[in-house]
């Protein structure tokens, strides 16, 4: 008897000894092809991320689909002077607002009331572009064909607790310029770059969610040379308000967010994405779903943000709120 639960003892830790081979051997990645990787993507982000055009003016028009079938249609322009500030005007269906930063004023007559598609709208513009973290494996890097452009294809994998992604970022072999993000649901692609001082940004931009449209954006931007118009700074409200940074700083942090009860449905996992505010109170407020695929759930989502409280954000020692996106899972659902 002593004999066989050695056995089995010993069975067991070749098992352990196997499974954790077996995971070292899948999060093993090449230090030079994460390099190489890591490289690729810094020059995406140097040829396309805003800076050394001071100046200029972009105008973008959007259509966002929906689950239902139905699409709705809004515009967004942006008229930047460096330093001495910028003039932003959005519309989407009845919403309108315009912002405009002089110095170290700002004067908007955006409120709680902005959709957040405008949000999901400028996390693309000019273009959407990301870096390596640690989650992320490189697993090899492949010459191919994509939106008609010879590109290379970085896949790698992203491991999410007992969720592997498996994903893909594509860069035109000549410029540089990102074409293409496979990351989890997402797929965005980017379409007739043109050149805009020294950089490269899309004319076009398709965003999908789990293989269906999400998200349609024509933009374009020039340079402006010589003296900006100065109406544009002109406030949109009555008043100016005074901008300020925080010199000390610390970000909301959750206290209690529990998440909806599982389903019996298996054990896949829908998220669904809440955009609103962390107030002085540690309490949510102005909440709006930003992303789902389940619209049946989004009441619960919503329900179940609202009861969840945090220590508020702190800003030169006093508390303050905080814009936020908070992801509800549903199991099993």
């Amino acid at each position: 008897m002593v004999r066989m639960i050695s056995l089995l003892w010993r069975l067991a830790a070749m098992c352990c000894f196997c499974l954790w081979l077996l995971q070292s051997t899948l999060l093993a990645e090449d230090v030079r092809l994460r390099e190489e990787a890591v490289r690729l993507l810094e020059r995406a982000n140097q040829v396309s991320l805003p800076g050394p055009v001071p100046n200029y003016e972009q105008v973008v028009s959007f259509r966002v689909h929906y689950p239902d079938g139905t699409t709705k249609e809004g515009s967004y322009s942006r008229e930047a002077a460096e330093a001495a500030g910028y003039r932003e005007e959005e519309a989407f269906g009845d919403y309108h607002a315009v912002s405009v930063r002089s110095g170290n004023r700002i004067s908007s007559t955006v409120g709680w009331g902005e959709p957040p598609e405008m949000r999901e709208l400028r996390e693309q513009l000019p273009v959407h572009l990301g870096r390596f973290d640690k989650e992320d494996v490189v697993r090899s890097i492949e010459t191919s064909n994509v939106v008609g452009r010879s590109a290379k294809c970085i896949l790698f994998e992203t491991q999410f607790g007992s969720t592997l992604q498996h994903n893909q970022l594509c860069m035109d072999s000549e410029t540089g310029a990102l074409l293409l993000w496979q990351v989890g649901d997402e797929t965005i692609e980017n379409l007739e770059y043109f050149k805009v001082g020294t950089l490269w940004e899309p004319a076009r931009i398709s965003r999908s969610l789990r293989g269906t449209l999400r998200m349609e954006i024509e933009q374009k931007i020039s340079v402006i040379d010589g003296p900006m118009d100065p109406n544009i700074f002109t406030p949109p409200t009555s008043h100016w308000n005074k901008l300020f940074q925080c010199q000390t700083w610390r970000r909301a942090i959750g206290i209690s967010t529990p998440q909806p009860p599982a389903g019996n449905a298996g054990t896949d996992t829908v998220d669904i994405i809440v955009t609103g505010m962390i107030r002085e109170t540690g309490k949510t407020e102005a909440l709006k779903i930003q992303s789902s695929p389940r619209p049946d759930l989004n009441e619960e989502a919503l329900s179940t943000v609202s009861r969840w409280s945090f220590q508020p954000m702190i800003c030169n020692d006093k508390l303050a709120t905080q814009g936020a996106d908070f992801v509800v899972h549903f199991q099993g659902r």
